[in-house]
């Protein structure tokens, strides 16, 4: 797991900042998020990196990951906009029997969580360039 930034005052989602190449990416916890069983987080905890949510990217902490799939568009089976929170499954896909949901990146946080996120971001951002030792 990489170490993320925690600075005080961050929303329960918000696990912290990854400094990633310089640059600061946000890493949202999924299951505090959407309300779901809290896992723990450990050594070998995975982040999804996400582009399109915020300014530039985030992370999403996940408890595992099984596999990667490439999924042709027509398996994707639609999702009634009522049945996730923000409709943000997007579909359904059917892998070896069992369900699995799409989740739109756009549609992960409420428009007053993506301005306060990209807030975070930018400080965090901020302070990156500030302690940027490079240039010296």
């Amino acid at each position: 797991m990489a170490q993320l930034a925690r600075p005080p005052g961050l929303p329960a989602s918000l696990e912290g900042i990854l400094n990633l190449t310089g640059r600061a990416v946000p890493v949202l916890r999924l299951d505090r998020l959407l309300a779901l069983p809290e896992q723990p987080t450990g050594l070998y905890s995975m982040l999804i990196l996400l582009n399109g949510i915020a300014k530039d990217r985030i992370a999403i902490l996940v408890d595992r990951v099984n596999e990667i799939l490439s999924i042709p568009e027509n398996a994707f089976l639609p999702v009634a906009g009522d049945h996730s929170f923000n409709a943000c499954a997007e579909a359904a896909v059917s892998v070896r029997g069992e369900i699995a949901h799409v989740l739109s990146p756009a549609r992960i946080l409420l428009e007053k969580e993506r301005e306060t996120l990209s807030q975070v971001q930018a400080m965090a951002e901020r302070r990156l360039q500030d302690w940027n030792l490079e240039e010296l």
